[in-house]
């Protein structure tokens, strides 16, 4: 299970964003707690922390690798990382669509009639390619 050094924890997340199954909590610029019962023990937030402020310890005495663990546990640890990959896929697409409708409402502002010179005009139609560029790249990634 992995222990987090109070003290030295700088709280950068980069040891949550690592964690596979969310067994890590906390926020940016404060320390973080591991939950115990959560915890697989695999090692995998402990190369990103920048302050060596995470060990390991050792909890099921002499078992190690599959013989340490439940039925039970195995199924939960599954469990918690589908749940983190559809989180993260869902915050994906949100973010997407998110963005989508912030560039058509900027599309929307971009009115030629609005622009009093040619030098505006330039303006407003080199602004509407870089956001029609931007839109295309978004439905790309929707698909």
């Amino acid at each position: 299970v992995a222990v987090i050094e109070s003290k030295a924890c700088i709280g950068c997340t980069l040891c949550i964003q690592a964690c596979p199954v969310d067994a890590i909590v906390g926020a940016s610029k404060q320390m973080h707690v591991v939950l115990n019962d959560w915890c697989t023990g695999c090692d995998l937030c402990i190369p990103p922390c920048p302050v060596d402020c995470i060990t390991m310890v050792s909890v099921t005495d002499e078992k190690t690798g599959w013989d340490a663990w439940t039925e039970d546990q195995a199924k939960l640890a599954k469990d918690r990382y589908e749940s983190r990959q559809k989180r993260l896929e869902r915050e994906e697409l949100d973010n997407t669509k998110r963005l989508a409708v912030k560039a058509q409402n900027k599309a929307k502002a971009l009115d030629l009639e609005s622009a009093a010179t040619d030098a505006e005009k330039v303006e407003i139609e080199r602004k509407r390619a870089i956001i029609a560029a931007a839109m295309a790249r978004a439905k790309e990634k929707l698909k």
